[in-house]
């Protein structure tokens, strides 16, 4: 549909203003497609979105958000879970066969690289180290590293081994950011632990639904 134009010929202010919006706001303009992505995934917009906006860390004009005490111990936790996952869809991404897994792997990465700049930007505002805690899941029974096993993994069955890890790496995230909602202090904070927790939840549904998926929902 034509865009109105004014009398002068030129664009309405109204479209001239989202314009030089959507030019300061990159991250809004990545989240559109990151939820893209899952459209396409799905067919339809799922009812919990994988990634939804939050809150910026500050306006400006006043002063940063006051973050400390469990929150702060949460976003190093979360954090270092992020940056494991963020190492797991790296690891091959040209080994990935199936379409519906390429577009899910690029939106995982796309919003957590958004989610784990967020959360250090609010720890350095807070005076804490951002990547200070340390934060990994030992394999149970001697099992090889999930990233190691990925490295190994022939294209062939990259597939079904990349679906495996994440489920299983989605699924902690949900249960952590879970886990903070009901003690968050900061609201911010708290906002992220909900969308973590319904984000990661969507994440593990539409990995379980893939074809590929060996793992039960």
């Amino acid at each position: 549909m034509p865009v109105p134009r004014q009398a002068d010929g030129g664009a309405p202010p109204s479209t001239i203003d989202r314009t030089r919006s959507d030019r300061r706001r990159p991250g809004l303009r990545r989240l559109g497609v990151v939820v893209g992505a899952v459209v396409l995934l799905t067919g339809c917009a799922p009812a919990v979105s994988p990634a939804t906006p939050g809150p910026p860390l500050s306006s400006g004009s006043g002063p940063p958000p006051v973050i400390g005490g469990s929150d702060l111990v949460f976003l190093h936790t979360m954090t270092a879970h992020q940056e494991r996952t963020l190492v797991i869809v790296r690891v091959a991404p040209q080994r990935i066969r199936h379409p519906r897994l390429r577009t899910l792997v690029a939106a995982i990465d796309a919003t957590e690289t958004d989610e784990v700049a967020q959360a250090r930007e609010w720890l350095r505002a807070a005076g804490a180290e951002p990547g200070g805690h340390r934060h990994e899941h030992p394999a149970p029974g001697g099992a090889p590293d999930p990233v190691s096993r990925l490295r190994d993994t022939p294209v062939t069955g990259y597939d079904a081994a990349l679906v495996a890890v994440l489920v299983v790496q989605q699924r902690q995230a949900a249960v952590l950011a879970r886990a903070h909602r009901a003690s968050a202090v900061s609201p911010i904070v708290r906002d992220l632990a909900r969308r973590i927790d319904e984000s990661r939840t969507a994440q593990v549904r539409l990995l379980t639904e893939l074809p590929v998926a060996r793992v039960a929902p």
